[in-house]
């Protein structure tokens, strides 16, 4: 059996899931989105699978935030395809720990002598996008480049103010190809098209604090796609196998922004520079491209592979869930399973299953989002190593955004702003 899947094979049976779904949310004839997926392919049987699907291309401003891990802060594409990855495998998750013998539908194995889970051996996972992501992926370098010289710093609006570095590398390319804007005081135009550096999320109106999908799919490259609270249930980073992405794409230009602008050299214990296969395809048709005659999609659609009495099946508009009343607005009611309160809430469930038989998960309920974050010490560590060595100017939301509790929305009228 193939150990290897092509991109036209991923995208085949990503736009046949997208298009059994329902009807719903999905785009009209003169709107566009763009889709990212992830597959699961079986290396043994030759089998592959989506486990989830996103659509979307809206981005929250700062002010907008959710102190309570309610509202998304990013409903691009490819972050609604991984935040449906989680839900997933925190489902998987759930079924192992049940059926511990190994269920062979599961993906992950129970590792009693460790006390922790591992992805099956013959497992590998492809991550599909319809679209370029925004940010370093969409900068096609000029042949010849100006050298980088020193800008003079220039007083930055409020709504434009994110804790970071003033330092920043890259060369100058001649013509914009990315809405994502750059950070850091000493950019008198944010929209200079340096290559390699990180911006944030492009929109319009207020500055977004999330960084582009080019600079989050090169954190996975690194840290895992699992994040942090994942990452203390698993005894490896995972990591996409390749990378596909349909339509109009430059081969060399994404290489840099997965994974180039990282040394080489970089050494963890735990994490290391995980080089992806990068594919290019433009078939089979998907309907719903960017067209310019065309509107973006109001909507974010998110999907992954549950049975269909959990829902797997949501839609969001502006971070929350579609069709809520003002009433249940900041109460959980409003929130999409894949809210970083609800994927909190599937890792404290997997937790409380594991107190008995293991002394390292006591009674996590009355925990932050924040401490539970910090047990994954390997994680934080080497993550805060990365940042330092490559993305000095990643951008720090405010800290209150992470010392939520689950006790604390439930108990305390949802801790409304």
């Amino acid at each position: 059996m193939s150990s290897e899947i092509s991109p036209e094979d991923v995208a085949k049976i990503c736009f046949d899931k997208f298009k059994s779904l329902p009807k719903t949310g999905k785009p009209t004839d003169n709107e566009w989105t763009i889709l990212a997926g992830v597959v699961v392919h079986n290396k043994q049987t030759g089998k592959s699978e989506v486990i989830s699907l996103g659509c979307g291309t809206k981005c929250i401003g700062k002010s907008k935030l959710c102190p309570q891990g309610l509202i998304l802060n990013d409903s691009h594409a490819e972050v609604m395809a991984r935040r449906g990855l989680l839900r997933y495998m925190y489902h998987q998750l759930n079924t192992t720990l049940k059926n511990p013998e190994g269920d062979n539908d599961c993906i992950f194995r129970w590792l009693p002598e460790k006390e922790i889970f591992k992805l099956k051996e013959h497992l590998s996972f492809h991550f599909l996008s319809t679209q370029t992501p925004c940010g370093d992926a969409c900068i096609i370098a000029a042949q010849k480049t100006k050298e980088l010289t020193e800008e003079p710093l220039i007083k930055r609006s409020k709504v434009e103010e994110v804790k970071i570095e003033d330092t920043n590398v890259g060369c100058i390319v001649e013509s914009v190809y990315t809405g994502a804007k750059l950070i850091g005081s000493h950019h008198s135009d944010a929209m200079d098209q340096l290559e390699g550096a990180v911006r944030t999320k492009p929109g319009r109106g207020e500055r977004t604090l999330s960084m582009s999908c080019s600079d989050k799919l090169a954190k996975w490259q690194v840290m895992g796609v699992q994040g942090a609270l994942l990452d203390f249930l698993l005894d490896s980073p995972l990591y996409f196998d390749s990378l596909n992405f349909w339509g109009e794409n430059d081969l060399a230009t994404l290489e840099r922004a997965m994974w180039k602008r990282f040394n080489n050299n970089y050494k963890h214990s735990k994490y290391c520079l995980h080089i992806p296969k990068i594919k290019i395809c433009n078939k089979p048709e998907f309907p719903y491209f960017q067209d310019s005659t065309k509107q973006p999609s109001p909507n974010g659609l998110v999907w992954c592979n549950l049975p269909d009495s959990m829902k797997p099946y949501e839609i969001s508009v502006n971070g929350k869930k579609q069709g809520i009343t003002s009433k249940k607005l900041h109460s959980p009611q409003s929130a999409l399973k894949i809210s970083k309160y609800y994927l909190f809430k599937e890792f404290l469930n997997i937790t409380k299953l594991l107190r008995d038989s293991i002394n390292k998960f006591g009674d996590m309920e009355s925990k932050t989002y924040f401490d539970c974050k910090s047990l994954a010490k390997d994680y934080q560590s080497a993550w805060s190593d990365v940042k330092i060595n490559y993305f000095k100017q990643w951008s720090q939301k405010p800290d209150n955004l992470l010392q939520f509790s689950v006790e604390e929305v439930e108990n305390k009228g949802f801790g409304k702003k």
